[in-house]
């Protein structure tokens, strides 16, 4: 792990830990978020250029969902 990314977490687990009222004995869940944090920012930052955004894990677009065939009742008269 570089040492940016080791301090990064560090910080951010720290940050964690003071939001959530300093409990004891909850650190390696803290560090757990903070590793998950910083992995997702990692998965989203852009090019250098700023042109492109790395897309390999990025989410697919949930698509909508149909509504059911049986949803409605053709024998209820409405009025």
């Amino acid at each position: 792990m570089s040492d940016r990314r080791h301090e990064w977490i560090s910080k951010r687990a720290y940050a964690i830990w003071e939001e959530q009222g300093r409990p004891d004995g909850r650190d390696a869940e803290h560090w757990r978020q903070a590793v998950a944090e910083r992995d997702a920012l990692e998965r989203t930052q852009a090019s250098v250029d700023g042109r492109e955004v790395l897309v390999k894990f990025r989410p697919k677009p949930q698509r909508p969902e149909m509504p059911r065939q049986d949803w409605v009742n053709p024998s209820t008269k409405a009025g």
